[in-house]
């Protein structure tokens, strides 16, 4: 399920491949008991996790990324590492 209408700029199709995958990412987390958070920055976007429960401790350092898709990848693998 796409997230939102396609936007054509020339011949790229803005976000369809990139919101399935960050889509993915973000189950995969959840299925794991984490939280992730997005937001763009300055050069990039930043990924921020939390376990989903109430007494989940300090949070993690942020994942950063060039695109979306990047900074969740890192932060799943940090998710995964951590288990």
């Amino acid at each position: 399920m796409l997230s939102g209408p396609r936007r054509n700029f020339d011949r790229v199709c803005d976000g369809d491949r990139y919101d399935d995958r960050v889509t993915e990412i973000v189950d995969a987390a959840l299925e794991r008991g984490y939280l992730l958070a997005f937001r763009q920055r300055a050069g990039g976007w930043e990924a921020a996790w939390r376990p989903s429960h109430a007494d989940s401790g300090a949070p993690a350092p942020p994942a950063f990324g060039s695109t979306r898709t990047a900074a969740a990848e890192q932060a799943l693998a940090a998710i995964r590492a951590a288990a």
